[in-house]
């Protein structure tokens, strides 16, 4: 099942299958840019809050014969559903070239939820002034 492209990190190994999924064992470290000189039209994200309460986050089996697409077996997980993520935020969800299932980049939704918390946050505080003036 596997061609096995392996590589030894540190005491790890990573292995490579054909389907060009990547499984490793340890710490694995990942940057992306976020330096401000790289980016242009830059906008806060806007009705967040109202954008995250349109995705569920769901519990769920994986199922059964896709051992290709996913390396989880049939056990319970937790996430969200793609295809619901891609009509709020299409930029984050991507489509595997390889199978045409979709994916979710959930490192994604952090900036969504940090803008869905400032706006609960103010929320908060006009309430609070509101009871206070009272």
């Amino acid at each position: 099942a596997y061609e096995m492209l392996r590589s030894l990190v540190g005491s790890e190994m990573c292995i490579r299958d054909r389907a060009n999924n990547i499984n490793a064992g340890g710490d694995i470290v990942a940057y992306a840019s976020s330096d401000e000189r790289l980016k242009e039209n830059i906008v806060q994200i806007p009705n967040s809050l109202d954008k995250i309460k349109q995705i569920k986050g769901v519990l769920f089996n994986w199922k059964e014969g896709y051992g290709k697409v996913h390396p989880y077996g049939e056990n319970k997980d937790v996430g969200v559903i793609a295809q619901e993520v891609q009509q709020i935020l299409p930029e984050i969800v991507k489509e595997n070239v390889h199978n045409q299932f979709l994916g979710v980049r959930y490192e994604k939704l952090t900036p969504l939820l940090l803008e869905a918390i400032k706006e609960l946050s103010k929320k908060v505080e006009q309430l609070e002034k509101k009871l206070k003036d009272k």
